[in-house]
């Protein structure tokens, strides 16, 4: 899974973008929030054929491009090791 973190250039909303890259696709998801929490929602998207030769442009619910960066800002599982909730510490 790839993470990109961003806002909305449009809404101004802050956006959280995850998608998994296969052969025959590109599917992820787009949630969106404002910083008063009013606004909470998001979509799906899915590129498949020639889309997935160009540069990746989610549009947000808003409607504005969301241009993907070429490299993550996380990729699967990483986080900062400072996140992570260790259970058996107590």
């Amino acid at each position: 899974m790839n993470y990109h973190w961003t806002d909305c250039p449009g809404c101004s909303c802050h956006l959280a973008v995850n998608w998994m890259v296969r052969p025959e696709e590109i599917a992820g998801s787009l949630r969106r929030w404002s910083a008063d929490r009013s606004t909470n929602d998001g979509k799906p998207f899915v590129f498949r054929g020639p889309e997935l030769a160009a540069p990746l442009v989610v549009p947000c619910v808003c409607g504005a491009p969301i241009p993907l960066p070429e490299e993550p800002d996380a990729v699967g599982g990483e986080r900062t090791e400072g996140l992570r909730v260790n259970l058996s510490e107590s």
